[in-house]
């Protein structure tokens, strides 16, 4: 079978001219006769150029725990759709739909349709075996409690919470308090299922108990936005009047913006009368009065992540599950001192 090789040969031209004739190049600037030439050899070897075969976007879809107004709210999930969004764009992948379980249950038949699925935030093992039947490539973003049986990318908050908890005591606090949410896990029609186990939660109580301050656990949940963190707050000044906590350690800095609010709004003092310590790192927390000891996450890498990890299923690199836990950076600001 003849090839350019030969087409160039009979034409009395360079391959490279061929190919820029064949491929119709606005820069090339060839006589009529040479393209003449060309044209001829072309029909007597009977050539035709090899098509390229164009790479289709690999289609995925998410699987929101939140609705999409909360997701634009909420600087966590809205920073872990960039670092999806981003490494798709990069990876040649597309997300082509999301499903936002708090507004309505995920069509789970439609999902044979994606290469593969991210799921953010946490939903009940018995959901995501319902998607594994009909999709087996699936990533849970946010959730370290899940079994080994599933691909899941995560930061772990109790080394964190404990890292908070050291510090405070060195810094001579044994009251401590804890503000945060309950667990919510969603399953396949969209019910919400609460429990009072947050990872963070779980790590304050096993560490006061350790520590021999079990007097001085109080735990108050309540949601995870600063409207539940005034609300939570408001509860532990009224029933802590007499022993109040020289700290108070906040699931999110979502929350401790409320718990900031109702402290200074009673004319405590932060951190002379109380201290306050969080998680996550949003932008605010910076910016607050005084600025906000955190712990920062890379909520975009969990995205990227996650992302790279749903390719390399899809792409047969990988069948083993695996678990990737994001290391976090404790940043101590203004909100916290040393008892007197």
């Amino acid at each position: 079978m003849a090839g350019i090789r030969d087409v160039a040969k009979r034409a009395g031209v360079s391959i490279a001219t061929v190919s820029r004739v064949l491929n119709e190049d606005p820069t090339l600037s060839v006589t009529q006769e040479t393209k003449n030439k060309i044209n001829e050899a072309v029909e007597y070897f009977h050539y035709s150029k090899k098509k390229v075969p164009v790479k289709k976007a690999m289609n995925i879809a998410v699987v929101s725990t939140v609705s999409e107004e909360a997701e634009l709210e909420d600087p966590y999930f809205r920073a872990i759709r960039r670092g999806i969004q981003a490494q798709a764009e990069q990876n040649k992948f597309r997300i082509k739909k999301t499903y936002y379980m708090s507004e309505r249950p995920v069509a789970i038949e439609e999902l044979r349709e994606y290469q593969g699925i991210l799921v953010i935030g946490q939903v009940l093992p018995t959901f995501l075996a319902k998607i594994a039947a009909v999709n087996p490539h699936i990533v849970v973003i946010d959730d370290p409690s899940l079994s080994s049986e599933w691909d899941a990318v995560y930061t772990d908050f109790s080394i964190a919470a404990t890292e908070h908890l050291e510090r405070l005591y060195k810094k001579g606090h044994r009251n401590i308090a804890f503000i945060g949410g309950y667990r919510v896990r969603l399953d396949a029609s969209s019910e919400k299922h609460q429990s009072p186990d947050d990872m963070r939660m779980n790590t304050y109580v096993y560490w006061m108990k350790e520590k021999g301050l079990e007097e001085y656990i109080n735990v108050y949940l309540e949601g995870w936005n600063t409207l539940d963190g005034i609300k939570a707050t408001e509860q532990l000044l009224e029933q802590c009047k007499e022993s109040l906590p020289s700290a108070i350690m906040v699931a999110n800095d979502s929350i401790a913006v409320g718990t900031y609010r109702s402290l200074q709004k009673r004319g405590y003092r932060i951190p002379e009368d109380i201290s306050v310590v969080s998680f996550n790192n949003i932008e605010v927390a910076e910016f607050l009065t005084p600025s906000l000891s955190t712990v920062a996450i890379d909520m975009e890498e969990l995205g990227k992540i996650a992302l790279r990890m749903v390719e390399e299923r899809i792409k047969g690199i990988r069948q083993v599950p695996v678990k990737i836990m994001v290391a976090s950076k404790m940043i101590v600001r203004e909100s916290e001192k040393e008892r007197d």
